[in-house]
């Protein structure tokens, strides 16, 4: 959960954006090492169709179930046998308490999010005109509707094409009646297996990925599927000596056609022709095994995503840890309090994992919430721009009341100075910014509104460990 005073977080948005490119820029290299040059022509097309999307959708799915994630990889770490360390017992979801930070940070985020709004517009303008034009010329030409799509006759002027249910057609071409029943299959083709629709989606996620270089290899790339689908429909069950003159027809009208194509249309003409007859007249078998591996490719950049995204709370305490080694600290007093530098005592004893866990009114949800409406950041660390994390452990006792809330590690600073002899010494301090913040955390835990219902083993309310890690980030 993240309470934020800023809309935008600048490090958030770069962040978003690299793993757009990675993700992107992996599946593009396992299409065009794998894939590329297979006849499997369906499953290239829902590849080339899909991944962008997913690549799109897939990061913002698992940042909104960081929280969760976060939670299982703490829980996880905390069961596993011989884990040590903070998070003894229950771990609930990290909390980051944002405040405003240097104006530079938010400024730079807004400048970001109106470069990318910028890039948006003019290609969705971009296309919109092209879109337009499409139109302005299609209306001039004469029509006549065919089963289940209509051809306009373009005198010429536009080489054979298609656009949805629109088929471009040059009455003008020297054709046999069964080299034109081909090229028509073939146009029908795309009209059936809604290529232009498809364009059109991978046009949009084009739009929407527009800072990522890979997307911009895609178009090119499902276009050529699309004409590959489209020649393996015309020429059906055709024998060999079929092929050979569909692709004799193909060479032909490609080199006759000299006027420029029709935006966003597919054109039969001039669209990779000799990748189109290398194919047509090629009999190798389609090696199922490239296709499978996209299986452990796909669970290896999930798995991935989700490890950056379970991990995210834990990136304002390197900042911080930044934060605090910028900051010059001060010198070790002459006579450090001695209860700052102790370690608190151990807690009671309690359950870490229960048959029933304890279950704050509201549920998880609204603990949260509820921690982070108390969480106050101290005006004293906002001062001195110093953010960082706060553990603080607590027990849900048997009676539903809390009980020995300390701080397991706060914020506090390593601080080395030259000892006896001229040896480096390192010690920890905590200034009165950082007491705040540990102190803020602490208390927010030890005065949270709601109600608990007691955790139960074997039937009994028993005492019910929980750790629970706050963030301070001025982002």
């Amino acid at each position: 959960m993240t309470l934020s005073l800023p809309l935008l977080n600048l490090g958030s948005l770069v962040n978003w954006l690299l793993l757009n490119t990675i993700l992107l820029g992996a599946c593009w290299l396992f299409y065009k090492l794998l894939l590329r040059q297979e006849r499997c022509f369906q499953f290239n097309r829902r590849f080339l169709l899909y991944t962008p999307w997913l690549v799109l959708v897939v990061p913002l799915l698992l940042g909104a179930a960081g929280p969760w994630l976060a939670s299982w990889r703490q829980i996880w770490a905390t069961a596993t046998p011989g884990a040590t360390g903070l998070l003894t017992g229950g771990v609930l979801p990290g909390i980051t308490i944002q405040a405003t930070g240097p104006l530079s940070t938010a400024a730079g985020g807004y400048w970001l999010v109106l470069v990318y709004a910028a890039g948006v517009l003019a290609l969705l303008g971009h296309r919109a005109w092209q879109l337009l034009q499409l139109w302005r010329l299609a209306r001039t030409w004469p029509r006549e509707a065919g089963a289940g799509y209509t051809l306009a006759y373009t005198g010429g002027r536009r080489p054979v094409s298609s656009f949805g249910r629109l088929i471009f057609w040059d009455e003008t071409l020297a054709l046999s009646p069964a080299e034109a029943a081909q090229i028509l299959r073939h146009e029908v083709a795309h009209v059936q297996q809604r290529h232009s629709l498809e364009r059109l989606s991978l046009e949009l996620a084009r739009v929407l990925l527009w800072f990522n270089p890979f997307v911009h290899f895609y178009p090119k790339a499902l276009e050529l599927t699309h004409e590959l689908l489209a020649d393996e429909a015309a020429l059906g069950q055709s024998p060999t000596t079929a092929a050979e003159a569909y692709t004799t027809l193909l060479a032909r009208l490609a080199l006759r056609q000299l006027h420029p194509n029709l935006p966003l249309a597919l054109s039969f003409t001039q669209s990779f022709t000799l990748t189109r007859i290398r194919m047509l007249t090629s009999s190798s078998p389609v090696r199922r095994w490239k296709q499978w591996l996209l299986a452990p490719l796909t669970i290896t950049l999930v798995l991935l995503v989700a490890c950056e995204k379970s991990m995210e709370p834990a990136g304002p305490t390197s900042q911080a840890s930044a934060s605090a080694e910028d900051t010059p600290p001060p010198p070790p007093p002459p006579s450090a309090p001695e209860e700052a530098l102790t370690p608190p005592p151990p807690p009671p004893p309690a359950y870490t994992y229960v048959e029933q866990m304890p279950e704050y009114q509201g549920g998880q949800s609204q603990l949260l919430a509820d921690i982070g409406k108390t969480v106050v950041y101290p005006a004293i660390a906002k001062a001195e721009k110093l953010e960082g994390r706060v553990f603080v452990r607590f027990i849900v006792t048997s009676n539903g009341s809390i009980q020995a809330a300390e701080v397991t590690k706060g914020v506090e600073y390593n601080v080395t100075y030259p000892g006896e002899g001229g040896k480096q010494m390192t010690t920890k301090i905590i200034t009165p910014a950082a007491q705040a913040l540990n102190e803020s955390a602490l208390n927010a835990v030890r005065n949270l509104p709601g109600k608990w219902a007691p955790g139960r083993q074997d039937g009994k309310a028993v005492d019910v460990m929980y750790t629970v890690p706050i963030t301070f980030s001025l982002k």
